[in-house]
């Protein structure tokens, strides 16, 4: 095996194992919060996660474009020298946002408190302060960002997943302790929060400097003349990046008016776990990203190819029989996590649509990395202003008229169009003749078999009523266990994986 291959596997298995933990610290934790905090305290942390959300529109594209160049850096197309100016250049960019995104928080703070949220417990004045903390945390992080990308650019992944497992721990298990031990204030979480930033931004920033090879220094400063020449393609990712901020939260941010930060608190419920959904995509494309780009530099458009289409089932075998087993049993999965039979009655209908339409999203989500290892955006571009231009006025109109229920079906119609209508053209234009042995070798198979898979056990009439939390939790993780050892038998890439590991160990 050779280095690249081996460094491509540390890299997709840590991101795995980073993603796994922190989903499943998560999955843990947050019924925990809502235990301790009460609803309308959750349904804050949810608003908190949106806010996040949208200020991805501020990145500019510069986050990704950094991580691009430097995996380009790697394949010897610049050098680091210039890499270290393009850092320093983005990072004066940055700060200003940053700035921004805090100053602007700030202001509108009292006004999201008294006229956007609908507060029936808390006290304003108290939700106007975490909405302020809000302000400065998103500002913290989303610095941060610019190091984690270039870090992920330069395939230093192992590190980063260890230092994220011990900053997710601090930020979960840290945050617990504290609210059991010390104060179950809402405004003492942000607080907590707020440290955390300001520590994770000092740590990524080192480890970022440290990777670049070269010793030589540059000062602080703008260089236009490094900037230049990679604007058009950040531009690109800038306009699809707030399309696509549109598209996915437009009606979160809808929903936290037309809600009560009560029932926003269950909302929340359901976008973390289908939320969840994109997370565990992420590990295989942000490994994936770097080395096709890598290849692509490198003149090797065929094992880049290979590749594409190997991670595609890798993604199916993980994402199908997840999304397809929460949106089956999603009420049952919602109570045994939250204990909460309201909520879970309440979510869970709505979790259903949402799931299935993430778990699309992830597959869909391929014919874009396809593009950007061209660094090719043109197409993406002009897809997403004709998508955006529909999906976001009916969105508007849906959540306002039909609530959350409307927008969960909503979503996944879209989803589905954009899968069945887009993909095709994307691979007839970057990789002809690829479109048909990708649908029908690589993922049909897997849907097929997770399809027949939990159309039989949810036909067992499994009687979950009869179970404690604990049980229930048990028997939905055994069936998803069955159905992805039943994938990976149906996948010929992980078939040929078995093949290569029991050839070399047994």
């Amino acid at each position: 095996m050779t280095q690249n291959a081996k460094s491509l596997k540390k890299n997709t298995i840590t991101n795995f194992l980073e993603v796994g933990y922190t989903t499943i610290i998560g999955i843990v934790m947050l019924p925990l919060y809502l235990q301790y905090l009460g609803k309308e305290s959750f349904g804050l942390i949810g608003f908190f996660t949106v806010l996040q959300a949208w200020m991805q529109l501020l990145d500019m594209g510069m986050s990704p474009m950094l991580s691009r160049q430097a995996a380009r850096a790697r394949g010897h197309n610049i050098d680091f020298l210039e890499l270290k100016k393009l850092v320093r250049s983005l990072e004066i960019i940055f700060f200003i946002i940053a700035l921004i995104i805090v100053l602007s928080i700030l202001v509108s703070s009292d006004w999201i408190a008294n006229y956007w949220l609908k507060v029936e417990l808390l006290s304003l004045t108290k939700v106007a302060f975490c909405i302020t903390l809000m302000g400065i945390i998103i500002g913290l992080r989303f610095f941060s960002s610019l190091y984690s990308s270039g870090i992920m650019g330069m395939e230093n992944q192992v590190l980063l997943n260890i230092v994220t497992i011990i900053l997710t721990t601090l930020k979960f298990v840290g945050v617990l302790l504290l609210l059991h031990f010390v104060t179950q204030e809402i405004v003492d979480f942000f607080i907590y929060q707020l440290i955390l930033s300001m520590i994770e931004l000092a740590v990524l920033s080192v480890m970022f400097y440290r990777l670049i090879p070269t010793k030589d220094k540059v000062g602080i400063g703008f260089f236009w003349d490094t900037l230049k020449p990679i604007l058009p393609f950040a531009t690109g990712i800038t306009y699809v990046t707030v399309i696509w901020v549109f598209l996915t939260q437009i009606d979160k941010v809808i929903l936290s008016k037309v809600l009560t930060l009560s029932e926003y608190g269950y909302f929340a419920l359901v976008t973390v776990i289908a939320a969840g959904i994109s997370q565990i995509s992420g590990p295989i494309s942000h490994a994936i990203l770097p080395r096709m780009t890598y290849l692509l530099s490198q003149g090797k458009e065929k094992d880049m190819l290979t590749l594409y289409r190997k991670s595609t089932q890798f993604m199916a075998v993980i994402i199908l029989p997840l999304s397809g087993m929460i949106a089956v049993f999603s009420t049952e999965l919602l109570f045994a996590w939250t204990g909460d039979r309201k909520a879970a009655e309440w979510a869970g209908p709505i979790l259903f649509w949402f799931v299935l339409g993430n778990g699309i999203l992830a597959i869909v989500a391929f014919q874009y990395y396809l593009q950007f290892a061209h660094g090719k955006l043109r197409m993406h571009v002009i897809y997403n202003s004709v998508f955006a231009s529909i999906q976001i006025p009916v969105m508007i109109y849906v959540a306002f008229e039909y609530g959350a229920m409307g927008v969960a079906k909503t979503w996944f119609v879209f989803m589905l169009i954009s899968f069945i209508i887009w993909t095709p053209i994307v691979h007839n234009k970057f990789a002809p003749g690829i479109h048909w042995t990708w649908l029908f070798k690589d993922v049909a198979p897997i849907f097929v078999s997770t399809a027949v898979a939990i159309w039989f056990f949810e036909g067992l009439d499994i009687g979950f009523a009869g179970m404690t939390r604990m049980e229930v939790f048990v028997v939905l993780i055994s069936i998803g266990i069955v159905i992805l050892m039943l994938n990976m038998l149906v996948s010929s890439a992980s078939r040929e994986l078995f093949k290569i590991y029991f050839r070399r160990y047994i």
